[in-house]
């Protein structure tokens, strides 16, 4: 149980959790908060959650009451693994419910960790569970080895599932920098409501959307705030991350807006904004058809970008390539049979 996607120090802490979303008692507010602002040394389970960032490692907390810095403290549940019998308890608590459910399952709980005694104990309360979803295996598909500079629209070896879409004419983007400045909580509605909007009137099409932060989220400062309805005839969708556009996307799995995606077969991605592989020329300088398809407001043109893989490249529709087992995706620009110029006949 203490293996982990992340190897180095520095992405175990880039995606590390940094908010958590609680009760503000003294408010009598929902909130969310950063996690540094919450951790207290006082708390005796904090050293079976968190390890302290020293100098490019991290050390475990082995005392009840912790002095170091909170902006140190690193949410890895390393010690919550090795010293408590959660792993155990959770494990015969998944084997019992496939068991039951003839199936894996995905489940939310309340683990309890209790210390009085200086022994760690765990009580366990099961709030949800249901089948797990999974994509559909698809055949093999090889990364292409000659690709030139210009063909590469982005590239992501961040949750690559295996999969390849042959055929993408339109890709629904949302800009970063806009996103992330919008006034108002209106205004963003605004924009979902447009995606949404957009998502239908592109139904017969074959589309990807590629966005900043967490697609789905709860939380708009995290990212593209929809609910799976506004997204679901969509065959991709790509959360962007990267420096000054706000931070970098948690992973989703597990959450109910990425076994839904699972369920629609629409395969989620994640890229970095500031690598040579993004196509920055694609996403900003191509022209944008939002008005094509649905009646929007003035202002949603810089905010929201429907792009046109043939108004780039004319004759070319774009292709999304994932090897599961090298862990590597691709989109690239590809030739359209003469006369579909990127458009489904």
């Amino acid at each position: 149980p203490t293996l982990r996607p992340s190897n180095t120090t520095k992405s175990i802490r880039r995606y590390s959790q940094q908010y958590v979303d609680l009760i503000d008692l003294k408010d009598n507010a929902m909130k969310t908060l950063p996690i540094h602002e919450v951790l207290d040394g006082d708390y005796p389970p904090l050293r079976y959650l968190a390890q302290v960032d020293q100098e490019g490692y991290f050390r475990s907390i082995r005392s009840r009451l912790v002095d170091a810095d909170p902006s140190q403290l690193i949410l890895t549940f390393e010690e919550l693994l090795r010293r408590t019998p959660f792993a155990e308890r959770m494990r015969y608590l998944l084997n019992f419910l496939e068991d039951e459910y003839q199936s894996p399952v995905d489940v939310e709980f309340i683990a309890d960790v209790f210390d009085d005694n200086g022994k760690p104990e765990i009580k366990l309360s099961l709030i949800q569970c249901r089948p797990l979803s999974y994509m559909k295996e698809e055949p093999h598909a090889d990364l292409p080895q000659s690709l030139n500079p210009e063909q590469v629209i982005f590239s992501s070896s961040i949750m690559v599932a295996g999969g390849w879409l042959e055929e993408i004419n339109y890709v629904l983007f949302v800009p970063p920098e806009t996103y992330f400045s919008l006034p108002s909580q209106s205004a963003r509605n605004k924009l979902e409501r447009a995606i949404g909007k957009l998502n239908t009137a592109l139904g017969n099409e074959d589309f990807i959307c590629v966005g900043p932060g967490r697609w789905g989220t709860s939380n708009p400062d995290l990212g593209v705030h929809v609910d799976y309805a506004d997204i679901f005839n969509t065959k991709a969708l790509v959360e962007l991350s990267g420096e000054g556009i706000g931070p970098a996307p948690e992973p989703s799995l597990g959450t109910h807006f990425f076994q839904d995606l699972l369920e629609g077969q629409i395969f989620p991605l994640a890229t970095y904004i500031g690598e040579d592989d993004f196509n920055r020329n694609f996403f900003y300088e191509t022209p944008n058809r939002l008005a094509e398809w649905i009646n929007v407001e003035p202002s949603l043109f810089e905010r929201l970008r429907l792009i046109k893989v043939s108004d780039y490249m004319p004759d070319h529709h774009l292709e999304l390539i994932m090897n599961g087992i090298e862990g590597r995706a691709v989109a690239f620009l590809s030739k359209s049979p003469r006369g579909r110029d990127g458009r489904l006949q």
